[in-house]
């Protein structure tokens, strides 16, 4: 059984000098890791690029909140009797 805890994307930028952070919420750490990765956010980061500069970091942040639990998609083969 794993134990799937919320996370959040966090997306880092600077503003005239000023840090500036923004998080969007997902119920796993892989979902946060697919959002990244599928490209989806590269628009939002040519966008802040071109705005703000290339000062920007994305990354996941686990969360100490559960989010559910997920069970191991492995099943067990029954083993043929040996006599």
């Amino acid at each position: 059984m794993l134990k799937l805890f919320y996370t959040l994307l966090v997306i880092e930028y600077v503003v005239e000098d000023q840090e500036v952070a923004t998080s969007v919420i997902f119920p796993s750490q892989q979902e946060c890791y697919d959002a990244m990765g599928d490209g989806v956010l590269d628009s939002l980061y040519d966008i802040l690029a071109d705005t703000y500069g290339k000062e920007i970091m994305m990354y996941c942040k686990k969360t100490p909140f559960m989010s559910g639990v997920q069970q191991p998609s492995v099943k067990p083969k029954e083993r043929p009797d040996v006599d």
